[in-house]
Parts: C-alpha cells; structure tokens; sequence
C-alpha cells in the first residue's frame, strides 16, 4: 500500500504544478486510505448479485400474482357480461310483452272507433226519424191553422149573414 501511496505521490506531482509537496503528500494518504481493495469490491457485487436476484425472484411473485389477479378479473367480467345478456335477454321478454299488451290495445281501439261508427250511423238514423217528425208536426201545425182559420171565417161569415138577414 505504500508503494501504492509514493507512486501515486509521484505522478500526480509530475503531473501538476505542486506549490505543497505536504498538502499533496496529504491529499495521496487520504484517496488512498478511501480506496477500496479488490476484494472488497468482489463481495460488495456478490452482494448486490445477490439483491438483484432477490429482486428478480419478487418480481417474478409480483408477476405471477398480477397473472392470477388478471386471470381473476377476466373470469369475473364475463360472468358480468352473462349477468347483463341475461338481464338483457329478460329486458326483450318484457319488450314482447308490451308489444302484445300494445297490439290488445289497438285491437281494443279499433273495436271502439268499429261502435263510434255504429252510433254515428245509429245518431243519423235518429237525426233523419227526428227530421220527418219535425216535418209531420210542420204539417200537423199548418193544418189545424187552416182548419182554425177556416172555423172563424165561417163563424164570422154566419155571424154576418144573420146581422144582414
């Protein structure tokens, strides 16, 4: 380490301009003393060999766990997508339904629009009796005028020949 330390000392002291032999004698003793040794080094990645594959075999639980609750959730939604086509299927029944229920009405409908015609030709039969009636008792009015009419001018034709006679 030593050696280490004055070769260092040397080259860097080529290297630069030294203004203090001391400060650079100094600043080597410390980057020395910093630096690691080669075995060091070897544990240190064997351990970070060791934390990457301890992150690798989480990562492979992580993914296995993400495949099963993916696998989970595509299972839960197709048994949604029974739940609404059968919710659907049911919605189409009840659609039938009215459309009977639509269809009875119609029926029922036009039977009563069939019976308005029936009274309207019913009411023009009544409207046309109730017109000849009108007409009859027209008639019926004139007649008994004329016949009133003719009483009293005979009353005062017989009241006027008995003055005279």
């Amino acid at each position: 380490m030593e050696a280490f330390h004055q070769i260092l000392e040397e080259e860097l002291e080529n290297s630069f301009e030294v203004k203090d032999k001391k400060a650079l004698h100094r600043s080597v003793l410390l980057l020395a003393e910093h630096m690691v040794s080669g075995k060091k080094h070897d544990s240190s990645f064997e351990c970070v060999n060791q934390s990457i594959e301890n992150v690798n075999s989480q990562l492979a639980e992580l993914k296995s766990d993400v495949k099963i609750l993916s696998e989970t959730m595509k299972l839960g939604f197709q048994a949604m997508e029974k739940r609404f086509e059968a919710v659907d299927k049911r919605f189409e029944a009840v659609d039938k339904r009215f459309e009977a229920v639509d269809k009875r009405f119609e029926a029922v409908d036009k039977r009563f629009e069939d019976m308005n015609l029936r009274f309207e030709d019913v009411n023009q039969r009544f409207e046309d009796v109730n017109k000849r009636f009108d007409d009859v008792n027209q008639r019926f009015r004139m007649m008994f005028s004329f016949i009133t009419i003719g009483f009293i001018l005979m009353g005062v034709l017989m009241t006027v020949y008995e003055f005279i006679r």
